[in-house]
């Protein structure tokens, strides 16, 4: 197993805030070397690394992050505070530019970046795609642009992005023809989703499954042919598999 086999969810959510910067950089200095994030767009349309449209979860603010412009939300503080306390009370928001500022300074590491459906609806599929494609240019050949809507992705395809995968909560058909023009580099699957029956090894795209809580769970899905897991705690699995050097 190598470190390549696992995905930071969100970062090390199970310690820091989920999608910001610190739950990144504390990811990749457990030994991750693949994050996933979400992206949402200000009211101005600047790209942020969040995963509801609501404030209020993660940021104790009202409204949606779209009532705001960006010069707003860079003062308000993303600290989860109903799951962590006041640990991270000023803990800020993370911008999609602040993620590829860590890709720069940290060249082995790769993102998945989904694009939600949230925001595709609020601004239309081509103020999005555009957005965040715009934003990943610098670290473009590190960036896999992943979604639920397979439609925004093949936007971005049509765009000339190179690099994709696909998330889906239930179970896809592999030949669907988006697959086939996307040619996906993995499909995220929820846990839960997957057949019994199916053994991965001989689908067409590789699996990945979404989240996964313990070394006994990562074990049984790489023993059913899943080249990687996605976990909240990913310096955890790190440590027990051995690639964690602290």
């Amino acid at each position: 197993m190598q470190a390549e086999n696992f995905v930071a969810h969100r970062g090390w959510r199970q310690h820091y805030p989920e999608n910001t910067l610190i739950a990144f950089e504390q990811a990749i200095q457990a030994g991750a070397v693949n994050i996933e994030l979400d992206i949402q767009l200000s009211a101005d349309h600047v790209p942020y690394v969040f995963h509801d449209a609501n404030l209020m979860r993660m940021c104790q603010r009202e409204g949606l992050i779209w009532d705001y412009l960006s010069a707003e939300l860079d003062t308000f503080f993303a600290s989860e505070s109903y799951r962590l306390g006041n640990a991270f009370a000023h803990n800020p928001m993370c911008r999609l530019s602040d993620i590829v500022d860590l890709l720069q300074a940290n060249p082995a590491v790769n993102a998945y970046v989904e694009i939600k459906e949230e925001s595709l609806t609020q601004f239309g599929e081509q103020i999005v795609v555009d957005a965040v494609i715009n934003a990943l240019r610098p670290v473009a050949s590190r960036c896999i642009l992943i979604s639920f809507e397979l439609s925004a992705l093949r936007l971005a395809l049509h765009e000339g992005w190179q690099r994709f995968g696909a998330v889906f909560d239930v179970w896809p058909d592999p030949q669907s023809a988006a697959l086939v023009e996307l040619q996906p580099e993995v499909l995220f699957c929820d846990r839960n989703c997957v057949p019994i029956e199916v053994d991965l090894r001989t689908l067409p795209w590789p699996i990945l499954i979404y989240e996964v809580g313990s070394k006994i769970e990562a074990d049984d899905w790489f023993a059913r042919g899943a080249v990687a897991v996605e976990s909240f705690l990913v310096g955890e699995l790190l440590r027990e598999y051995n690639l964690k050097s602290a």
